[in-house]
């Protein structure tokens, strides 16, 4: 069968040339060769291989060698194992000694321009635990549920409150489009970003942070809009921005470990602890600002964009927002959050749960270190394997009818849903993202506060519901794609009319 094929393309190569003279008849056998070979490759790649190699994951057809689709894909000469399914999630996450996330926390290190003094030190396990598994531990102390988290959250609230009054906007925030004193028009994505990310700087760093560099925020969303390309190893003619951002910041945080301690008193205890332990290790103030600065990317990344979708579906869905606000009312007082009755507010909950479910497009990875089985099948030593989780928020039988529309009641009092293995907006196992609890805290004030504050309403009643940029790679929540936004008036609630 299969030299039959060769015959016959050989043969329409030869009436399509047209040409008898032997240069031509050269020309044709040379292009037979290259089909014949590019046949008997594809037969053996995807047909005989599969065969005789029954226990590996089996790679999915495609037509141009080193590229694919999943299940298993050949990238660059790379072989990439995808898992899709939960259960298969599951079996990876419990498997910690074959299955390593260090290379990719390595390569970051690599990207952001970390010394190789630097990257020695932070890897070193001659004293028993190296500095990258201490920065995780000193993560889940500061982030997960206790002393630490309430005491952060407290910081979060002073800066949020003060910089969602009436007085701070419009002194402040130099993206208000038009307004007169009693109403102002404006761009939702940038004033979630304008409050969310200075607020967690100085939750996290103390206000010597913004005093060091004024552009900070506009260095640091320049960097994360494209920061998949870091990921990707674009070289810097193509990512100008990105680098210039990265740069920025990178600047910035080698300025702000520069100062004496005294000047800068008021850090967190993740900041405090962690440069103490990179300090006594003897690394130098750009190292330590490069380390910190992942941990400052990844808690700034994600939250103000859930609350922009948040936001942007209670508006496109006004008697959601009615209910919500009606809610979370007696939560804010004065200008105040009340955290604990808020964190009770059930049906703001599920609109939280309901947001990410829909723009989350968080994935894991992990680099398999000797071979591992994984069911019926070996992923090989070295290769690389790929959890994306998106997929799995878009099955009917777990989240029922809809499920590309807004609709929080499905996760209204029912933990089967919130709890299920298929919802997985902050990943899962030794990379379960330990800013969930801080995250989920920042977008209900932020929402509680807008709502009882302010009347909002869309600048256009017809105007359309942003489009997410799936296209472009994500680490995390879906940016909007560039131009979509949500432009929305404003107007305190003690102004009447």
């Amino acid at each position: 069968m299969l030299i039959q094929r060769f015959g016959d393309a050989c043969k329409e190569l030869w009436v399509f040339l047209n040409v008898p003279n032997y240069p031509h008849t050269l020309l044709v056998l040379g292009l037979g060769a290259l089909l014949g070979a590019y046949v008997l490759w594809w037969s053996w790649k995807f047909t005989i291989l599969p065969i005789l190699t029954p226990s590996e994951p089996r790679k999915l057809p495609y037509w141009i060698p080193c590229s694919g689709d999943p299940f298993s894909i050949t990238v660059a000469g790379v072989e990439l194992y995808i898992v899709t399914s939960s259960r298969d999630m599951s079996l990876v996450y419990k498997n910690t000694t074959s299955l390593s996330f260090d290379d990719f926390i390595r390569d970051l290190h690599i990207a952001f321009g970390l010394s190789a003094a630097g990257l020695r030190t932070m890897w070193d396990k001659s004293n028993g635990k190296c500095l990258v598994h201490v920065a995780n531990d000193l993560h889940h102390a500061q982030l997960l549920p206790g002393k630490h988290l309430d005491d952060l959250t407290q910081r979060f609230l002073v800066q949020i409150e003060r910089r969602l009054t009436w007085e701070f906007l419009l002194a402040h925030d130099h993206r208000v489009a038009r307004g007169a004193p009693t109403q102002v028009t404006l761009s939702l994505y940038d004033w979630c970003a304008q409050v969310l990310v200075p607020a967690a700087s100085v939750a996290f760093f103390g206000e010597a942070m913004l005093r060091i560099n004024q552009n900070l925020i506009e260095d640091f969303l320049a960097f994360d809009e494209d920061s998949w390309m870091l990921t990707y190893r674009y070289p810097r003619f193509l990512a100008r921005k990105m680098y210039h951002g990265m740069q920025g910041n990178t600047d910035a945080f080698t300025r702000y470990f520069g100062l004496p301690l005294e000047e800068r008193p008021d850090a967190c205890h993740y900041v405090t602890l962690f440069e103490a332990r990179e300090r006594s290790a003897a690394m130098s103030d750009r190292d330590v600002a490069i380390t910190i600065q992942l941990f400052y990317w990844v808690t700034n990344a994600n939250a103000f964009k859930i609350c922009f979708w948040l936001l942007t579906y209670l508006l496109h869905s006004p008697e959601t927002l009615k209910a919500i606000q009606a809610e979370t009312q007696p939560s804010v007082v004065d200008g105040k959050v009340d955290i604990g009755r808020l964190l009770e507010c059930s049906l703001l909950e599920a609109a939280f749960n309901e947001t990410l479910r829909l723009t989350s497009a968080a994935s894991s990875a992990r680099t398999v270190i000797s071979s591992t089985p994984l069911r019926n099948k070996i992923l090989r030593k070295d290769t690389k394997l790929l959890l994306p989780y998106r997929q799995l928020h878009f099955q009917e039988e777990v989240f029922g009818p809809q499920v590309r529309e807004f609709h929080p009641e499905r996760f209204l009092g029912n933990k089967k849903v919130s709890g299920s293995s298929e919802f997985k907006p902050f990943g899962g196992g030794i990379t379960y993202c330990s800013g969930r609890f801080i995250a989920k805290r920042e977008v209900m004030a932020v929402v509680a506060l807008l709502l009882n504050q302010y009347h909002l309403k869309l600048d256009h009643p017809n105007q359309a519901l942003p489009l997410l940029d799936e296209l472009k790679p994500s680490l995390g929540v879906i940016s909007p794609i560039k131009g979509n936004d949500t432009i929305v008036v404003v107007k305190p609630r003690t102004v009447l009319g």
